[in-house]
């Protein structure tokens, strides 16, 4: 069954520099209780596709231009925002990239982790610190107790992610969005926070859509991945097929700039060029100046997402050329 369903979405931000089409175009479905990763370099348009599912975009210099966006059943996008209010942090709750500063200062982390609940479920303050201490305790925060009374700044990041886990958690949501949740944490705290996700993923029965740009941490707990490069997907498969035969240049060319295993004093390949500037995309492929299989038609035409197998898609007038 289909939880969310995305729709030529098209976000785009007016700045001094010209109309920047940020999210251009895109299409993206999430299953109940499937894991969808949404992969690319940083400013390809994986965070304001988040942001849009939440109607976040700041308005202006932001807006909504076009598409849809569906969860379960509804469309957001036509929503009035007083409904749009009751589905955020209840029915999608979101864990966003910098915990350090989405937390609030100036409030103690245990009333953080309960504004949801005294939001949504109306329920004392009383019984919101007693379900605080609960969530912070499920999500392997130590001494929950004591940590409840405490303020952002005493918690190490590794602590603040994990009550940034708490809070999106605590009206159990059907969707999570997380935005590279362990940026900024070392391994050892990275490999913790993934098996908690997966976790409380199994417990809760909720769907998870995953923002990053790092490969190992969707081979790690993604069902499906999709791929962006400058506002739009270009390639999109289940996470075994796409690491076993990735079918776009650019997904290439991301798995080359891995490091690999007795290669440790070799130079990274890191892809040529330059991300394009999003005010002034290039015709054709957006890909094309970067890309070692260009030809004349990437210059001038648009490739279209494409099925190159069964539930395997590529937007590459060459896929069926690419290799690994």
């Amino acid at each position: 069954m289909t939880l969310l369903s995305i729709r030529d979405l098209r976000t785009q931000f007016m700045t001094e520099g010209g109309l920047v089409r940020a999210v251009d175009g895109i299409s993206l479905s999430v299953g109940a209780g499937e894991t969808v990763a949404v992969v690319g370099e940083s400013g390809c348009g994986k965070s304001v596709t988040a942001l849009s599912i939440l109607r976040l975009i700041a308005s202006p210099p932001g807006r909504i231009a076009g598409g849809t966006i569906e969860f379960e059943g509804l469309d957001l996008l036509s929503m009035p925002e007083k409904a749009m209010r009751r589905i955020r942090g209840k029915k999608i709750a979101m864990v966003f990239q910098e915990p350090q500063t989405s937390l609030n200062p100036v409030f103690t982390v245990g009333f953080q982790v309960a504004e949801p609940l005294l939001l949504h479920e109306k329920i004392s303050r009383r019984a919101g610190r007693a379900r605080a201490i609960e969530l912070l305790r499920r999500v392997g925060i130590a001494d929950p107790e004591s940590r409840v009374d405490d303020y952002p700044h005493q918690l190490s990041g590794g602590m603040k992610q994990r009550a940034m886990i708490a809070m999106a958690l605590a009206c159990k949501p059907s969707l999570l969005i997380a935005d590279e949740p362990t940026t900024a944490l070392d391994v050892t705290v990275q490999s913790q926070i993934l098996a908690l996700l997966k976790d409380l993923q199994r417990d809760i029965g909720m769907s998870v859509l995953l923002i990053t740009h790092d490969l190992g941490i969707v081979a790690e707990v993604a069902d499906r991945v999709a791929v962006m490069y400058a506002g739009r997907i270009v390639e999109t498969a289940d996470v075994r097929a796409l690491f076993a035969s990735p079918r776009h240049p650019y997904t290439v060319g991301l798995f080359d700039s891995l490091p690999r295993v007795g290669e440790i004093r070799a130079r990274l390949r890191a892809i040529p060029g330059q991300v394009p500037d999003p005010a002034a995309f290039p015709e054709g492929c957006r890909f094309h100046p970067r890309c070692p299989l260009a030809i004349d038609r990437c210059r001038s035409e648009v490739p279209l997402l494409r099925e190159i197998s069964p539930g395997h898609a590529s937007a590459c007038h060459r896929a069926e050329e690419v290799k690994r």
